[in-house]
């Protein structure tokens, strides 16, 4: 699960935002802003989606800033932990002003301990400092309350079982698929018909997307894949059904079985892909979702707190501000009507909310539930017989 693969990354101070309270729209506003989110897609020629860990919380797998994500917890009990420490001190100051004065009453000079008699036991669970402990509910600093252990008990479901969520699937649909014709689409021909959606750039390492049969062409993975090595001579990517264990493109002890010519014979050796926090991005994927959102009309973010760059801040390519400068644009920049911007579903506050075209505060399986029907897909697309997803 993905707190397993926290764990493997190295110590890293600061994590950013974490735990931001997340809001959610009325019925009514959301009701209208699906409507709103769908006809910007209509507009749109080119659209790209940019992913983050939201779009996989309903299959069981964390995210890392919402209110029980995993840097939300680890900053929590640090907090903690640093609270329990100054009341231990504030304590142990405490219990010495005791002694002291304990010392001056029997008449000892502090270098010797008092009878125990004559102190009463006072170093016992009776003395003041103590009791002031319970009553004020301050702890010894192995003892743990309720919040030492938010969502610890919660079980998440391991990477290797995690099935793709409806937003997964949904989103290869909208790709592979233009909207079915109906009998009031008079004029309209399958040549004509295009697809709603024709990228996606993810950071998250889950391998959901690919799971649902993504053509890799589609897809640009900027963090890495935990089921994923790719060859260091050839750059073949080898996709194993089991975690990769590794972290930070170690070799793996593997050895290149798909690439050379004739096929097999590379020999080259396997590195994962996952990224630790200092590693560059992945050249390939990282020029590919570049070119992507500057060709992009639109680019949808959905599940992400846009807060880890340069991933965050691909959303603003469609509106000019990242790829223009002055009068001239960088290569892949198109200069027509259709420009959008971005859109965002996320039910927490992001860093680009201010420029967004749009906001929707819900739970995105929720969101592209309501998009696949006024986009007029209907519920028989889906052929997983999945639950409806729970509301906000």
């Amino acid at each position: 699960m993905s707190a397993g693969y926290a764990e493997r990354l190295s110590e890293y101070p600061d994590k950013g935002v974490c735990g931001l309270p997340e809001n959610c729209d009325s019925e009514r506003a959301f009701s209208s802003k699906l409507k709103k989110l769908a006809e910007l897609i209509q507009q749109s020629n080119y659209t790209v989606v940019l992913t983050g860990a939201g779009i996989s919380t309903s299959a069981g797998i964390p995210d890392f800033r919402g209110p029980n994500g995993i840097w939300t917890r680890e900053q929590q009990e640090k907090q903690q932990q640093r609270q329990r420490q100054r009341q231990n001190k504030q304590s142990s100051k405490i219990e010495k002003k005791i002694a002291k004065k304990n010392d001056d009453e029997n008449g000892t000079d502090g270098n010797c301990l008092p009878n125990r008699e004559q102190s009463n036991d006072k170093s016992t669970d009776s003395s003041p400092s103590n009791s002031r402990k319970r009553k004020q509910g301050e702890l010894e600093p192995n003892a743990t309350t309720a919040n030492d252990n938010i969502e610890t008990s919660k079980k998440f479901i391991s990477f290797e079982t995690a099935s793709p969520t409806y937003t997964h699937r949904a989103l290869t649909h909208l790709i592979l698929h233009p909207p079915p014709l109906h009998e009031n689409d008079g004029n309209k021909n399958e040549i004509n018909r295009r697809t709603y959606l024709h990228h996606i750039v993810t950071q998250n390492v889950d391998g959901l997307h690919q799971k649902t049969n993504l053509p890799r062409e589609n897809l640009s993975v900027l963090h890495g894949d935990i089921f994923t090595e790719i060859c260091d001579t050839c750059h073949t990517e080898h996709v194993s059904a089991t975690e990769i264990q590794s972290i930070g493109l170690k070799h793996t002890g593997r050895k290149c079985t798909l690439g050379g010519n004739p096929v097999g014979s590379c020999e080259g050796k396997l590195k994962d892909t996952l990224l630790d926090w200092e590693d560059d991005l992945p050249v390939i994927d990282w020029e590919r979702a570049q070119m992507e959102c500057y060709k992009a009309d639109l680019v949808l973010c959905l599940g992400t707190s846009l807060r880890i760059e340069p991933a965050g801040g691909l959303c603003t390519y469609p509106t000019g501000s990242s790829y223009t400068k002055g009068k001239k644009k960088k290569k892949g920049g198109t200069n027509n009507n259709n420009k959008v911007g971005y859109a965002i579903v996320n039910l927490q506050q992001t860093p680009y909310d201010e420029g967004a075209a749009l906001i929707v505060r819900r739970r995105v399986d929720e969101t592209m539930r309501g998009l696949m029907e006024i986009l007029g897909y209907g519920c028989d697309w889906d052929a997983s017989g999945a639950l409806p997803v729970d509301g906000c």
